[in-house]
């Protein structure tokens, strides 16, 4: 920057090596910077000249940040503020800042200057600035000045520790008394003052020689440039104190008001325990209180209950009424929660279920049952939405502590037993945990232990259930399914054991052992042409995951399959959210050979554009359809309609659930194609799957009506 005069020549390279410099015009162009401008924004002089501050702009801060930093300017008055600036290179650097305007005679403002400090390095400038406090004693005036200016509290401690410049930031944050004095005071005298007239806070259980031994520890770290102390004053602020020591032993004390860090960490933690659509607690936050709750038990010996609560069909509501509705529903019910007597906290653990803590009563667990009946009864009342009533019914689950369980994970997994049995018994009612209940968390407990060990023994098993033509009924193919017999329950239903692996992460791994072992026993049945393909099924979390279909392709080489001996079967939900990895995954088995079949079609939120858009080769027909054909004549004619409608598109159609000749006899006049169920056969293991294939393959059917 232009400087004249010895002095300020002396002045202008104190100031170039501790602080970043520019003037700007009126109008925030940049008229002069100095060096340490152009080193920290890596931009030279002349590409600086003429540009505004723009040229820096990180993007970090909202429009408003920079309306309130002119309007303070301009009015005359100077800014201050933390700034994140981007250099040339990209990189981000925050500075704190101060502008100042310049004036004319007239007392008008002819430009602006601008001090920043680096606080990337906050420690760099503060030895910069000591160092250039010493031996420059002709620049002592100006130094003040800037030190003054700085946006932080900053003092200056001799070797003996006396107090010997100070910012009037500094003076503001420290509430002491002695800075009215005249006298020299030290850090210790500065800091034992503030104690004794109980402008700092010390903990309430802090005996006296604890709270001398805090003294003595803030002291310390002053005085060795130990790490920074955090205080709180009696006026609530707090401050956050760091004494560093120069090479030639005087201290410098950085002091800054962390106040608002503080305020912000204490909304962030509470933000963290609430749920923010509806005020109440959400998971972590109810989880913290039933912890509490166990914990104080041992000591108050207050028993209590936790009821989860789920909505009943609630994606209903979001469907026909939009989310905005379902909101509001769902914040009727968290305040209806929370209002219920008795309830110490409430809280939404996920998107329609609820959680409510509440003290349990000194009754009979059925009275205390009915009480909770005539709870739900109360929350369930129909919503206002907009002027529209809007009916409710809802499942819930409830666990009693200490009697189904004395730690918070068990107690958890009590009541979401009770809540899957109410939902498993038609929704709609309230269920305690029971003995049965407790019986099928115990048996979900050995499933969950000894899954992940089943699937590396390959205990689970490819079970082969044949899909035949419908004239003839040949074996076309055959569809795998998995089977377990545990040594220790027997069988496990995959019912049980797939939502588990889900839960637990295993699903992918359970998935490909299933298809690893199927393509290897059918190896021989595809290579003699006993049957055409098999039909392996692929949840939507697989069919979602990066890689999907390379490994399948990867594992049908290593077993010697040919991808056109596989047909993958699709669930109508993975057609729902049309999210692009299934897209590509199919896409790419596709053109790689791999039949695509849409299973258990017409029991989902069918959308036949969607499925249309897909590489398909088959839709099979859910056996809920098939099952109720003689029922419904609306059904019947719909449902030949679409068979004929997918064959025309060139697909083939399967009629799953064919249990008797009539359903047979009705799925043929439907016009489906290929028909599956236990008429034909039953899933079967390897070797009984074996013989089946194999005597199917001689047998010479006499009436075109073969059975198994």
């Amino acid at each position: 920057m232009q400087y004249d005069g010895e002095h300020r020549l002396a002045y202008r390279k104190l100031v170039d090596e501790f602080a970043i410099l520019a003037k700007t015009d009126r109008a925030g162009r940049i008229t002069d910077v100095n060096d340490r401008f152009c080193e920290i924004s890596q931009y030279s002089r002349d590409e600086l000249i003429g540009q505004t501050h723009r040229i820096l702009n990180s993007g970090c801060h909202p429009k408003s940040f920079f309306i309130e930093m002119w309007q303070t300017i301009s009015s005359g008055k100077t800014w201050r503020g933390e700034i994140r600036n981007r250099a040339k290179d990209g990189s981000f650097y925050w500075v704190l800042t101060t502008i100042m305007p310049e004036t004319d005679d007239a007392g008008g403002i002819t430009g602006y200057l601008a001090m920043r400090i680096d606080i990337t390095g906050r420690r760099n400038a503060e030895d910069a600035l000591l160092q250039e406090s010493r031996g420059r004693e002709e620049a002592e005036a100006m130094l003040r000045n800037v030190i003054e200016a700085m946006p932080i509290g900053v003092a200056a401690y001799d070797r003996d520790d006396y107090l010997i410049l100070s910012n009037s930031l500094y003076r503001d944050i420290v509430p002491s008394s002695l800075f009215e004095s005249d006298g020299k005071s030290t850090f210790e005298e500065i800091v034992r003052s503030t104690v004794k007239q109980g402008n700092a806070v010390m903990p309430d259980w802090y005996t006296a020689a604890e709270g001398e031994a805090a003294i003595q520890e803030t002291i310390r770290r002053h005085q060795t440039s130990g790490p920074a102390s955090t205080h709180k004053l009696a006026d609530g602020r707090w401050i956050q104190t760091q004494g560093s020591r120069m090479p030639a032993g005087e201290i410098v004390e950085v002091v800054t008001d962390i106040s608002a860090i503080k305020a912000a960490e204490k909304l962030i933690r509470e933000q963290i325990k609430h749920d923010p659509l509806t005020g109440i607690l959400n998971r972590t936050g109810f989880e913290q209180e039933l912890k509490t709750a166990v914990s104080e038990f041992e000591t108050d010996a207050r028993k209590f209950a936790i009821a989860l609560v789920d909505i009943d069909h609630f994606k209903r509501v979001n469907d026909r009424m939009g989310h905005a509705a379902g909101d509001m529903v769902l914040t009727a019910l968290a305040n209806r929660l929370n209002a219920l007597p008795g309830v110490r906290c409430s809280a939404r653990v996920g998107g329609d279920e609820f959680a409510v803590l509440v003290d349990l009563p000194d009754v009979e667990k059925k009275e205390f049952e009915k009480s909770v009946e005539r709870a739900a009864d109360s929350c369930f009342r129909p919503v206002d939405v907009l002027g529209k009533l809007i009916d409710l019914s809802g499942s819930v689950g409830v666990a009693l502590f200490p009697e189904n369980g004395t730690d918070v994970e068990v107690l958890t997994r009590a009541a979401d037993m009770a809540l899957l049995a109410a939902k498993g018994a038609g929704r709609a009612r309230v269920q305690l945990v029971n003995a049965d209940i407790e019986a099928q968390y115990v048996r979900r407990s050995i499933i969950a232990d000894t899954l992940a060990d089943a699937i590396a023994h390959r205990e689970i098993k490819p079970a082969f259930q044949p899909i035949v033509t419908a004239r003839g009924h040949d074996i076309t193919c055959l569809e795998v399914l998995a089977r377990w017999t545990h040594p220790e329950i027997g069988v496990v239903t995959p019912g049980e054991f797939i939502p588990i692996a889900q839960d637990s992460g295993l699903l992918s791994d359970l998935d490909q052992m299933i298809m690893a072992s199927a393509c290897e026993q059918a190896h021989d049945w595809l290579r003699t042409g006993l049957i055409k393909f098999i039909c392996l099924n692929a949840s939507p979390i697989e069919l979602a995951t990066r890689g999907y279909s390379t490994a399948l392709l990867a594992m049908l080489k290593r077993v010697g399959i040919s991808p056109d001996q596989i047909s993958i079967e699709i669930l109508e939900t993975a057609l729902i959210d049309g999210v692009p990895a299934i897209v590509r995954n199919l896409e790419r088995l596709h053109e790689a050979g791999v039949r695509i079949a849409l299973d258990d079609f017409g029991t989902g939120f069918s959308n036949l554009q969607a499925a249309l858009n897909l590489p398909l080769s088959a839709i099979k027909f859910d056996r809920s359809i098939i099952q109720r054909l003689n029922e419904e004549g609306i059904l019947r004619a719909t449902t030949k309609s679409m068979a004929t409608l997918f064959e025309s598109f060139g697909l083939y159609t399967v009629a799953e659930g064919i249990e008797t000749e009539a359903h047979r006899d009705m799925a043929e006049e439907m016009g489906f194609s290929h028909l599956q169920g236990y008429l034909f056969g039953k899933p079967l293991l390897y070797e009984e799957a074996d013989r089946f294939v194999r005597r199917q393959a001689v047998k010479t059917p006499s009436d075109g009506r073969q059975t198994a």
